[in-house]
C-alpha cells in the first residue's frame, strides 16, 4: 500500500489539535464507494489526511526521494533526511500516517531558529497547548505530549547521522525544561537559559512548576503547606509569574515585598515576576539583577554588545518598549 507520510508543520498542527482534542473534520466517503478493505487512491488518502489535521492545504508530506514525489496540488513535498522507521510515525489508517514530534522537531530546524524551536519543545513538553482557532490563543492543563529526553535522543541521533537541522535543535533542546504552563513562561525560560553573548541571562539550573514543601512555621505564616513556584533553583529561590498588570499595585508591591521578607526569614527567596517587568528594559535589568544576587551569582557588567543583544532579545520575546514604561522604571527605582 502507497503511504502518505504528514510531516514538517502539517504534523505540527496535527498533534497541536490532537493534545487539545479538538474535533477533526469529518471524511466523507466517496459517492457510491465504500473504503472496505481495497487500497485507497492518493486522492481519498490526502482527503484522509486533510480531515485528520483539520487544514485546508496544502499539506506538507515527506516521500524518500526526489523521485518519488508526489504529483497533487494539495501536497508539498519535503525529502525525507532522518530517520523514519514504524517507531517515529502515528497510523492513521488507509497508509497515511503522521511523523512523530521528536521528527518533526528536526524537520522544522530546517527552516526555524533556534527560540522558534525552543517555544514549541516547550510547549510539547509542558502543560499547555498553542490554539490560535481559539479566543485565548491556548489551551491550559494538558498533559505532556512528548519527554524532552525522547527529542534529544532522536535528535542526537540525527545529527551523528549528519541531517540537515539537527544541531540546531540540539542547540534549542538544551534551552527546554518541561513543565511550562504558559507561552510566557516558556519565553521566561528561554531568556534565562541562554547564555549572556546571545542575549540571555544565563541562570539555568531551575524547575519549572514544581511543588516545594515550606518547612513548618513558614508553612503556618503564610497559610500553605506546598507551593508550586513557576521556577525554583534547588528549592530555595522562588520566581512566580503574574500576568496582571495589576499586581504591580502598591498595594501589591507591599505584600509581595511582606511575603518575600517572610521567606527570607526562613532562608528562602520569593521573586515577583510581572508583564511590567517583561515589557522595560530598565526594570529586567534590575530583576535580572535581584535574581543574580538571590543565586550567588556575580558577574562582570555587560559588554555594550551584550546589553544591545539582551535587548533585542528581550524585545522578541516580550515586546518592545514603550516610552511610557521607560519612565514609569525611571520614576519608581
Amino acid at each position: 500500500m502507497r503511504e502518505l507520510r504528514v510531516g514538517f508543520g502539517s504534523a505540527l498542527e496535527f498533534w497541536r489539535k490532537a493534545r487539545a482534542a479538538s474535533p477533526v473534520r469529518p471524511c466523507p466517503e466517496p459517492d457510491g464507494r465504500t473504503y472496505g478493505q481495497r487500497t485507497l487512491t492518493l486522492s481519498e488518502q490526502v482527503r484522509v489526511a486533510l480531515a485528520a489535521c483539520a487544514v485546508d492545504g496544502p499539506l506538507e508530506v515527506v516521500c524518500d526521494d526526489a523521485a518519488h514525489r508526489h504529483t497533487h496540488e494539495l501536497l508539498a513535498d519535503h525529502v525525507r533526511t532522518g530517520p523514519l522507521g514504524a517507531d517515529h510515525l502515528l497510523s492513521l489508517g488507509s497508509g497515511v500516517f503522521v511523523c512523530r514530534m521528536p521528527v518533526v522537531l528536526v524537520q522544522l530546524a530546517q527552516s526555524l531558529d533556534e527560540i522558534e524551536l525552543a517555544e514549541i519543545a516547550l510547549e510539547m513538553t509542558g502543560t499547555y497547548g498553542v490554539a490560535p482557532w481559539t479566543d485565548e490563543g491556548m489551551l491550559g492543563d494538558l498533559l505532556p505530549l512528548v519527554d524532552p529526553a525522547e527529542l534529544r535522543g532522536y535528535a542526537m541521533a540525527c545529527r551523528a547521522l549528519g541531517v540537515r537541522g539537527a544541531s540546531r535543535a540540539c542547540r534549542a533542546l538544551r534551552l527546554v525544561v518541561p513543565n511550562s504552563n504558559s507561552p510566557r513562561e516558556s519565553d521566561v525560560a528561554i531568556a534565562l537559559g541562554l547564555s549572556r553573548s546571545r542575549g540571555g541571562l544565563m541562570l539555568e539550573g531551575f524547575e519549572m512548576n514544581k511543588a516545594v514543601r515550606l518547612p513548618g512555621a513558614l508553612a503556618e505564616q503564610l497559610g500553605q503547606s506546598v507551593v508550586i513556584p513557576d521556577f525554583s533553583w534547588n528549592d530555595r529561590t522562588l520566581v512566580e509569574y503574574d500576568s496582571k498588570f495589576a499586581h504591580d499595585t502598591p498595594e501589591s508591591r507591599a505584600r509581595d515585598e511582606r511575603k518575600r521578607r517572610a521567606y527570607q526569614s526562613f532562608g528562602f527567596d520569593c521573586l515577583t515576576l510581572t508583564n511590567e517587568i517583561l515589557c522595560s528594559n530598565q526594570r529586567y535589568e534590575w530583576f535580572a539583577d535581584d535574581l543574580q544576587r538571590s543565586l550567588g551569582v556575580t558577574r562582570r557588567p555587560l559588554t555594550p554588545k551584550m546589553g544591545d543583544r539582551r535587548r533585542q532579545l528581550r524585545e522578541r520575546l516580550f515586546g518592545i518598549e514603550s516610552e511610557d514604561a521607560a519612565l514609569s522604571a525611571l520614576a519608581r527605582r
